[in-house]
């Protein structure tokens, strides 16, 4: 008589039930591995900034940018006219709108920029504005600030 065919019922029973418990766990161990790296992913890739564009004007394009789980530090914000790279700027002028809002603990995280010191040519322009935060492998990442480009005419 062949060995297979002397397997009982109750072994068979057995030995699906170990198997079905090895992939329950594997596939257990693959979902919590997969949550504890898409949380750090998250926490680490993703700057939980705060701030907005407030003003976009051909004289002035003014705003905030706060970072919640670092309320003293001064973030930098870079403006972008059409699309091109045009200044740089430290998000740490006094803007006490800011606390009174509830937005941050910290009135230092307003920032301005000077668009007519760029001598634009007239006309339809664009800007927008970023946020500069370090990324994981030592790079910078620029966060926007607004959802929309947002439009100024200078005359």
């Amino acid at each position: 008589m062949n060995s297979a065919t002397n397997i009982t019922p109750a072994r068979a029973s057995l030995a699906t039930r170990l198997l079905h418990a090895v992939l329950a766990k594997t596939f257990l161990e693959l979902l919590v591995i997969c949550v504890l790296v898409s949380l750090a992913a998250y926490w680490y890739f993703n700057p939980q900034l705060r701030g907005a564009v407030d003003v976009v004007t051909a004289q002035r394009i003014a705003g905030w940018a706060a970072d919640p789980r670092s309320p003293g530090e001064v973030i930098e914000v870079q403006l972008f006219i059409d699309g091109r790279f045009a200044a740089v700027s430290a998000a740490g002028e006094r803007r006490d709108d800011l606390i009174s809002a509830g937005a941050t603990t910290s009135p230092f995280h307003g920032f301005s920029f000077a668009p007519e010191a760029l001598k634009l040519a007239p006309g339809s322009h664009t800007a927008q504005v970023y946020a500069v935060r370090p990324s994981a492998a030592g790079s910078r990442i620029l966060v926007p600030l607004s959802e929309k480009i947002l439009s100024f005419e200078v005359r």
